[in-house]
């Protein structure tokens, strides 16, 4: 009887054990009757935690970069989801290693300095991209976007930039700076120690095959693997070590990379699907699961259906931070070349509210993004980007104009209108860039804004009377004194103003303005070139005045912010001092007082026509 109560008691305890297990006093238990597949994720979770731990220390004490020290800080250590880590032992090791961290953060001008560094690498990608592409109308409407994608893929996020070019950030600054102290050093080798003894007692408590675990010299291997320079040979060493890092999610995105960079597409496919296969969302904003998402995409243009694609833009958005504004730019035009203006525009107004303007602020942006942005876009986010265009000074007239040419949009040229409003011909009897300089009435002035003033302009007067063509070039330009958004030129010995009065002869003269080719346009023009036409008439002296006087207070309003403008003699004006010369028959056949007016007629742009007068252009 005694030795059936020990044998009942004995089942009895085996089977108690057996149902909760040793228990730690500081785990939260799961709910009994878990299903597998939510143990198999705990599990998961687990490893992986414990991996991108150790992954990231090692990347610190191998890179010995304050850089790399802080990108794992925040974008790693600092940005783990901690509702996705099931076990509190591992939240303590997460504490202690940022406080060991936290003094050797870079500084707030560093973290400046690299992000407008950052900044010129995408703009460089992207000016490569819009200069080895033919930019024909016939192929950008086919395929506005495919360059531009790529190149912010290739340039990557900081994160990822930051390493594959870490040796350029090094040179552009003292090296030394960068470079993590001993103390720090000599903790995280202290702390890796006991990382290791804690993640070997997790791996007994989850039952996981100690295989899954990476070991000191695995991750070694692995962070110098993604040194490796040559794209062939890191893609085979990364393929040697896939048993023992399968269950590693970054080790599918690199070497996905290595695949995709070497045309390997098909593999490369398969690894991003198994990256996004193991991911267990273990990062509030991961830059890894944002960046697959972005390869991918590149991968299946053409293939993934608009709901495929829209699925891996949501993982490019919710992975991404406001400074990641290169990620944030694919997405928009991802959105655009699937016709979703709303979450576009949306995307890109996100951007500009951030501050982040590099995709738009130079010519070279504007040549290689501007289409793509503005092509069918919502008109909040055309005129944002228009109005951005058209306040930057490094954007030339011609920039605009270009944009117009590809995609066709008479609103653009609704934007430029002010910048051919306030061109203005008049006759001269002094010079408004010397005013001791007297003429003698047969010179010409052009009031020209300076937005059309570029390198490799070239700028002509042609005169056509019924007898002949004349062709003059400026004697001397520049800025006009107190307002240099306009700039001016004077044409010497054009005509003789006192005999057009006298026998009402008459002119047509065109303005040139003839810029070279742009590099990014392989279509078979020549240059860029815009045509002013003029024609002489006559009108009344006190007409003539008011036109003027109107021009006047037009660049007070629009550029001095009000005031007074002064720029034409108000007793008497040029042609009327010049037709005075001669008091005595002269003066007789002028009996109408009239003066010579130089009225704007027509505009040419690039061989289309468009009507234009004192009141302005007419683009219909």
């Amino acid at each position: 009887m005694k030795n059936r109560t020990v044998s009942f008691f004995l089942i009895a305890l085996l089977a108690i054990f057996a149902f909760v297990g040793v228990a730690r006093p500081d785990e939260i238990m799961a709910p009994q009757g878990d299903p597998p597949a939510d143990q198999d994720q705990t599990k998961l979770q687990v490893l992986q935690s414990l991996n991108q731990i150790a992954i990231s220390l090692t990347h610190i004490i191998s890179y010995n970069d304050k850089v790399v020290l802080d990108q794992e800080y925040n974008t790693i250590i600092n940005n783990l989801n901690l509702s996705r880590i099931p076990d509190a032992e591992i939240i303590s090791l997460l504490q202690e290693l940022m406080d060991l961290l936290a003094n050797s953060k870079i500084q707030d001008h560093d973290r400046s300095y690299l992000a407008r560094s950052y900044e010129r690498d995408v703009e460089n990608e992207l000016e490569r991209s819009a200069t080895s592409r033919i930019l024909d109308p016939a192929g950008f409407i086919a395929n506005p976007y495919t360059g531009i994608l790529m190149a912010v893929v290739n340039a990557g996020s900081f994160y990822f930039n930051y390493r594959f070019k870490i040796e350029d950030y090094r040179k552009a600054r003292e090296e030394k700076a960068w470079e993590i102290d001993e103390k720090t050093l000599l903790g995280l080798n202290n702390f890796y120690k006991k990382l290791l003894k804690s993640s070997w007692e997790l791996m007994r408590h989850y039952n996981l095959p100690d295989e899954w675990r990476l070991n000191e010299n695995q991750l070694s291997d692995y962070t110098a693997i993604l040194k490796e320079s040559n794209l062939e040979l890191r893609y085979r060493k990364l393929e040697r070590i896939e048993n023992s890092f399968q269950k590693f999610p970054p080790y599918w995105y690199y070497r996905g990379q290595a695949a995709q960079e070497i045309g390997n597409k098909q593999e490369a496919l398969r690894c991003f699907n198994q990256f996004q296969q193991i991911h267990q969302g273990l990062f509030r904003k991961d830059p890894y699961a944002a960046s697959t998402a972005m390869r991918k995409s590149m991968l299946l243009e053409g293939q993934a259906t608009p709901d495929q694609l829209r699925h891996d833009l949501k993982i490019i958005v919710d992975n991404s931070d406001d400074e990641d504004w290169g990620n944030i730019l694919f997405a928009a035009l991802q959105y655009a070349r699937i016709g979703d203006v709303d979450n576009a525009g949306r995307l890109i107004m996100r951007n500009l509210d951030n501050g982040h303007m590099a995709f738009i602020e130079n010519p070279e942006m504007v040549h290689a993004v501007g289409p793509a942005l503005l092509l069918n876009s919502r008109p909040d986010v055309f005129n944002r980007i228009m109005d951005t265009v058209m306040e930057n000074d490094k954007i030339k007239n011609y920039d605009v104009l270009w944009l117009y040419g590809q995609i066709r949009n008479r609103d653009i040229l609704n934007r430029i209108k002010p910048e051919f409003d306030r061109i203005l011909l008049v006759t001269a009897n002094k010079s408004l860039l010397n005013p001791l300089n007297l003429f003698k009435g047969d010179n010409l002035t052009l009031f020209l804004p300076t937005r059309w003033m570029a390198d490799n302009l070239t700028i002509r007067l042609h005169l056509a009377t019924e007898n002949e063509t004349r062709e003059f070039l400026p004697s001397e330009m520049g800025p006009l004194p107190k307002f240099p958004e306009i700039t001016v030129l004077t044409f010497n010995d054009v005509l003789s103003v006192k005999t057009y009065i006298k026998k009402k002869r008459t002119a047509q003269i065109a303005i040139d303005l003839v810029r070279e080719k742009l590099a990014e346009d392989k279509t078979d023009q020549e240059a860029y070139s815009i045509a002013m036409i003029f024609n002489t008439t006559f009108v009344p002296s006190a007409e003539k005045s008011a036109k003027e006087r109107d021009y006047a207070a037009s660049l007070a309003a629009s550029i001095a912010g009000g005031g007074k403008v002064k720029i034409f003699d108000p007793d008497a004006s040029a042609d009327q001092q010049a037709s005075t010369q001669d008091q005595s028959a002269e003066k007789e056949e002028d009996a109408g007082d009239l003066v010579l007016w130089l009225a704007k007629e027509k505009l040419v742009v690039n061989g289309e026509a468009f009507g234009w007068s004192d009141q302005g252009i007419i683009f219909e």
